[in-house]
């Protein structure tokens, strides 16, 4: 039997990171947001520490996971390639229910390097020509680190991730990590929000 909802601005499927960043910013420009999740609510003690830690029930039993046979991913390496099946989850795991796979993540963020991110033109400039086999279909991403950077800082605001910044655009910082690609902000000690 269908069931009719109050109509609504904007519905959001899923309702893990993506999901729960956009309805607060959907809800913050005063739109009324509707989220569908397929899976079970969740309680604050389900994310309590060291429950979501428990890499035996959570990332091989597959607690509040999806099983492969729910979610179909095919995989191929190439266009020529049949898709096929993944049987099982190796370090992907789609959630199931209200706050999705970050309710058992790990809380391991990182920045890809401005390198890492046009690895093809790095290639070319750094090697050899013909030092990549013809066939290999590395490129470039097509978005570059000084775009993607206010989004790294708004997502690692909004996780509450902590830490010493290593590189703060360009200058390098004793505690923090010298290999990493520049950040704006000294330390990392910030929640959703604050200035």
């Amino acid at each position: 039997m269908a069931i009719t909802q109050p109509e609504v601005d904007v519905v959001i499927i899923g309702l893990g990171w993506t999901g729960s960043i956009m309805g607060l910013e959907l809800t913050d420009a005063g739109l009324d947001v509707l989220a569908l999740e397929r899976g079970g609510d969740r309680t604050k003690e389900d994310f309590l520490y060291p429950k979501p830690a428990d890499e035996l029930k959570y990332g091989v039993r597959l607690k509040m996971m999806q099983r492969p046979r729910q979610s179909t991913v095919t995989i191929r390496r190439n266009r020529d390639e049949q898709a096929v099946p993944q049987r099982h989850w190796t370090t992907f795991h789609p959630g199931d229910g209200v706050g999705g796979a970050g309710s058992h993540w790990t809380g391991v963020l990182y920045r890809a390097t401005p390198n890492e991110l046009a690895l093809k033109s790095f290639a070319d400039r750094t090697f050899a020509p013909g030092f990549l086999p013809e066939d290999m279909t590395i490129q470039d991403y097509g978005v570059s680190y000084e775009e993607l950077e206010p989004h790294y800082d708004f997502f690692e605001k909004v996780a509450g991730l902590s830490g010493q910044a290593g590189n703060v655009q360009g200058e390098l910082l004793e505690g923090g990590n010298p290999f990493e690609a520049h950040a704006r902000i000294l330390s990392r000690y910030r929640r959703y929000h604050e200035p």
